[in-house]
């Protein structure tokens, strides 16, 4: 019987239990970090909304909302969850999701153009590979982690699920 544990804006999940299911809806801008190490089938997901919090002065969000936060939060989690000491050498990989330009009016903050940039930056410097991502385009994206099968999918208003 599975499952399934919904991820909120700003919020994450960290899993290697094989009825889990990581699931985070309406991916627009926003992105959803996936950090996946195959040997433990350890998964993790964050759905991360803006790059730091100067994009957002005055408000008070969790450390899954921002980029500069997330992206070392969810490693934490993982190499915890999959009893591993470091980023380095660990296997760990990751996947993107999301960062479209859903606002049809012309929109000068380019936000998930800028924070996909911040989540690579911050990857690279954990040197951890991204090998997959779906990213960017016009439609908002949901996507699903199957802990068991270590498989990610995502999906799109009018599209069937695809693997990623």
């Amino acid at each position: 019987m599975s499952n399934l544990k919904v991820v909120e804006i700003g919020g994450w999940a960290v899993s290697n239990s094989p009825e889990d299911i990581l699931r985070t809806y309406a991916l627009g801008s926003c992105i959803a970090l996936i950090l996946l190490h195959p040997l433990t089938k350890t998964m993790g997901l964050v759905h991360i909304a803006l790059p730091d919090p100067l994009c957002h002065a005055g408000k008070k969000r969790g450390e899954g909302y921002y980029a500069t936060s997330a992206v070392p939060l969810l490693l934490n989690e993982v190499l915890t969850k999959a009893g591993l000491r470091s980023a380095s050498g660990s296997g760990i990989v990751a996947k993107l999701v999301g960062g479209a330009a859903v606002i049809k009016i012309k929109n000068p903050f380019h936000i998930g153009e800028r924070l996909l940039c911040e989540i690579q930056q911050a990857l690279h410097r954990y040197q951890i590979p991204v090998v997959k991502q779906a990213t960017g385009g016009t439609v908002p994206r949901t996507v699903s982690l199957y802990i068991e099968s270590g498989d990610v999918s995502v999906t799109s208003p009018g599209t069937q699920e695809s693997p990623l």
